[in-house]
């Protein structure tokens, strides 16, 4: 089990907005920055729009992240 699959278990929702992105990496993920690069169109795919704020998968959190980080040692 990889530390992403991790926060599966530890966020029990399925859809996380941006704030709770931030909340749920530690501040790792800031809001802007996944609005900037959503905007650039390299953000979390399938992103939903529900009133003024955008949700996420949490399945597609964990792809995104994966896909967007490295082992430095194991």
């Amino acid at each position: 089990m990889s530390v992403f699959d991790r926060l599966k278990e530890k966020c029990k929702k399925q859809y996380v907005t941006r704030k709770e992105l931030w909340d749920l990496t530690g501040g790792i993920i800031h809001p802007k920055t996944i609005a900037k690069l959503d905007c650039q169109g390299k953000g979390i795919k399938n992103a939903i729009m529900l009133g003024h704020k955008t949700v996420y998968q949490i399945d597609s959190i964990i792809e995104w992240l994966s896909s967007h980080s490295r082992l430095i040692r194991d």
